[in-house]
Formats: structure tokens, C-alpha cells, sequence
């Protein structure tokens, strides 16, 4: 009986095991441009601490139709595409996009000699659309003007132009009069990415680009349903109103447009 007890409990620890063995497989990471898989000779794309995609610059460059060179004296690398330029500094969130000083929430990095850059933002810097499927960890770019398989055309939202084919919500929304308009990301909901760039685009509309990349800096903090993202107001001077991120509790994250006669102590 203790001989069958005994090799009940060592099948169980070795099912247990293999059962941990099977979950810790994981799917790698891929990019795709235009519906081809971009493959990388040596150094691979890894998700970095701040849930971006890094890639080497040199290949993602090619994809593009960009020229990439790398400064080693000021530690950044410069993209050329026509008449368009990005210029990424290792280690800094603050980059240049045609002479214009911008921020994004991660950075380039060097490792191992190689320089790696966030896929996102230079891929829409020439123009690209991006979008991530988690479930087969992979990262969609699509340089062509009208992705396939998507509802073209637009609604207006309390003076926005918000594309039909966007997974962000988008209505206008009066909280007794104060905001204009709600957009809300939903982390259960598909290409929360997406959705993210949906609202920068959107507010690119009648707010000025420091302040949309505030925006985006801030609600891009939240990754998981269950973190706590707390209440912020953003004032944009462009359009004389104030951005507001309520506080988000589960997977929603909203955003209102306050309306011009809102007004609030810093």
C-alpha cells in the first residue's frame, strides 16, 4: 500500500512539473510589415520593462524604406525617410521628429552592441498604423493608407472626427455640464494599443501635441485591469480646456474633454 501511495505522489510531482513546464512555453514574439514576417538574424525583439516592443533599428529601418545611422559620439540613432527625420537617444524618453522635441514612455536602448527601438513609435513616425495581438504576441505594422478588413469613414463625437473602425468608445458626455466628450480604453477589449492611438489621434484634433503626449504617457501606465491608475487633470493651452483622466479602479480608463467654462486650481 505505501509502495502505491509512493508512486501515486511521483507520477503527481511529475505531472505537476510537466504541467509547469508546458505553461512556462511561450509563444515568440513576432513582427509582421504589411503581412510579412520580418525575420531577425541574431539579436530577437523583446517586450521591455515598460510593455513596449524593442527591435534592432537596422532591420525594422529596411521594412520601413528608411536609412538609419548611428551616432556614437551623442549615443542615438537618426532615421531618414524623404523629407521626414527621427532622431532616438539611447536611454531617453525625449526624442526628435522633424526638428520637433517629443516624449514617448519608453526609450532606445544598447545591448550587446546593437541598437534596439521601440517598433511603435518608429513605425508611425514614417507614417505606419501599428496594432499587437496578444495572443500570438505579435506586432502588426501597415504602412498602406487604408488597412484592409476595416470600416472606413468617420463619426463625429462632440466635434471629433472618430474613426468607425476604432475599438476606443467615444460619446459625448456632459457630467452635469463640465466635459464635452468621454473616451474610454478597455483593457478587455481588443488592441488596447490600438484604442490608445485612436484617442492620441483624436485629441491631436484640437489639443497640442505636448499635451496629448501627457496624455498618452499617463493612461499608457496601466497595464493590468486591476492597477490603480489616480485621477489627473491635464490643462492644454491649445484648446483653453482641461484633460481629464478619472480615476480607474478595474479595466476602464476614461478620459473627458472638460468643457471651456471648466476651470480648476493647480
Amino acid at each position: 500500500m505505501k509502495k502505491v501511495a509512493l508512486v501515486l505522489v511521483i507520477m503527481s510531482v511529475f505531472i505537476m512539473l510537466v504541467s509547469v513546464a508546458e505553461a512556462a512555453i511561450e509563444l515568440p514574439l513576432r513582427v509582421e510589415v504589411n503581412g510579412e514576417r520580418v525575420y531577425f538574424p541574431d539579436e530577437q525583439p523583446f517586450i521591455d520593462s515598460n510593455g513596449r516592443t524593442q527591435v534592432p533599428a537596422r532591420f525594422i529601418a529596411e521594412k520601413l524604406g528608411a536609412n538609419v545611422t548611428w551616432d556614437g559620439k551623442e549615443k542615438k540613432a537618426v532615421f531618414e525617410k524623404g523629407s521626414k527625420k527621427l532622431v532616438l537617444y539611447i536611454g531617453k524618453a525625449e526624442y526628435e521628429l522633424n526638428g520637433e522635441q517629443k516624449k514617448m514612455d519608453t526609450a532606445a536602448l544598447l545591448i550587446s552592441g546593437r541598437t534596439f527601438v521601440p517598433a511603435r513609435y518608429v513605425a508611425e513616425a514614417f507614417d505606419a498604423k501599428v496594432s499587437w495581438d496578444p495572443d500570438i504576441r505579435t506586432v502588426y505594422i501597415n504602412t498602406n493608407s487604408k488597412p484592409s478588413g476595416k470600416k472606413e469613414g468617420t463619426k463625429i463625437v462632440a466635434g471629433f472626427e472618430v474613426p468607425l473602425d476604432t475599438n476606443l468608445a467615444a460619446v459625448e458626455e456632459e457630467w452635469g455640464g463640465k466635459t464635452e466628450a468621454c473616451f474610454q480604453i478597455n483593457l478587455l477589449r481588443a488592441d488596447v494599443e490600438g484604442q490608445i492611438e485612436d484617442l492620441r489621434q483624436i485629441l491631436l484634433q484640437k489639443c497640442d501635441s505636448s499635451t496629448v503626449d501627457e496624455v498618452i504617457a499617463y493612461v499608457s501606465q496601466k497595464k493590468e485591469r486591476k492597477y490603480y491608475l489616480p485621477s489627473k487633470y491635464i490643462y492644454d493651452n491649445k484648446s483653453k480646456r482641461y484633460i481629464w483622466i478619472k480615476e480607474s479602479f478595474m479595466e476602464d480608463i476614461n478620459v473627458f474633454y472638460c468643457s471651456a467654462s471648466y476651470t480648476r486650481s493647480e
